[in-house]
């Protein structure tokens, strides 16, 4: 028997999600190519949301990045440490159909609501990358996901985990260091897959501007259309977080976005399907969580953009963001082989 930790390198690369099939009584999914007509999340244009631009990573080389980091980063050799922590519970729990590692898989019910699909996320993605994190950064033991209950107007359609550190932790620390736990926190939002199908998380991936505020007379201005409610609803749940890094996936497909240290510009991934191969899912996550973590980056990069005369030349990713938004990631996804 191969365990997960006698090779983590080549477990990420082989670690892939189990097929999800939905409940007898989930809702119709739309027809393949359509956008569902069920993402009536409720948000509305407001003054204060400055989200204008949305850039792609594709320009970035992400997937060559986050090869090259797990490349670099994870063991190739055993490490001193079973699969499942007996103190936590928690385990690498993805499948690696067709090799050597036996790892094994409970199936989850399948889903018919949302509250069904949480254990999906929960138990297979977000538990196995949290083990790996805490295996190769022990820095990282107090971090964990936990599933939000705000009690949100959306909660049957919307739902999100956050990657942090307990409440009562990040209560009893200075605002400075709060403020950099929450910054480097991330915000796993989901929905169902009869809600966010394939066509509405590519074209919420695909959104390359978000449309300005404005009145028209004394009525409501223009209501915003599923996919401008669903960046929305993300900004506004960050900005209340004060993390700009967020992941949307519906199970089946999942994409890897940030927002500008500003927040008037926003990153966002290509859409990976659940069975995605090189990188895989547990390969993008882990990456995804590390980079907001500063532990996936080099502290220094190309110029890309002008800066002022008068200021220094940013030597973190949020310096980037802060003196030009669209060179955010350049720092986070240099090639690891290639430090300045």
């Amino acid at each position: 028997m191969v365990k997960g930790t006698d090779n983590l390198k080549s477990y990420v690369r082989e670690a892939m999600l189990p097929r999800m099939k939905n409940g007898r009584y989930a809702p119709a999914m739309p027809p393949e190519g359509h956008k569902s007509h069920m993402n009536t999340l409720k948000v509305r244009p407001e003054t204060w949301r400055r989200l204008e631009n949305i850039y792609s990573l594709d320009y970035f080389h992400l997937e060559e990045a986050i090869i090259a980091w797990i490349d670099m980063y994870l063991p190739g050799y055993p490490l001193e440490a079973e699969d499942l922590d007996e103190d936590t519970g928690e385990t690498l729990s993805i499948p690696c159909p067709g090799t050597d590692f036996e790892i094994m898989y409970r199936e989850e019910r399948k889903p018919s609501d949302l509250n069904r699909l949480a254990p999906w996320v929960d138990n297979l993605a977000l538990m196995t990358v949290q083990r790996i994190l805490h295996l190769i950064h022990p820095g990282s033991q107090t971090w964990s996901f936990s599933l939000a209950d705000e009690g949100d107007f959306d909660r049957t359609i919307f739902q999100y985990y956050m990657w942090t550190v307990p409440g009562y932790i990040l209560e009893g620390l200075d605002e400075n260091r709060r403020k950099s736990v929450e910054y480097s926190s991330v915000v796993v939002a989901f929905q169902p897959p009869w809600v966010l199908s394939a066509q509405d998380i590519k074209e919420f991936a695909k959104c390359r501007a978000f449309p300005p505020f404005r009145e028209s007379g004394n009525a409501f201005p223009t209501p915003l259309d599923s996919t401008h409610r669903l960046w929305a609803k993300l900004w506004d749940l960050c900005v209340r977080r004060n993390t700009p890094w967020f992941v949307l996936t519906s199970y089946n497909h999942w994409t890897f976005g940030m927002f500008s240290k500003g927040w008037t510009a926003a990153f966002i991934s290509g859409v990976y399907e659940y069975d995605h191969h090189s990188p895989t899912i547990t390969e993008c996550l882990t990456f995804w969580i590390a980079s907001a973590m500063r532990i996936a980056v080099t502290l220094r990069y190309p110029k890309v953009c002008e800066e002022p005369s008068n200021s220094q030349t940013p030597s973190t990713v949020y310096d980037a963001m802060e003196q030009c938004p669209e060179a955010a990631l350049a720092l986070a996804l240099l090639d690891q082989n290639h430090p300045d």
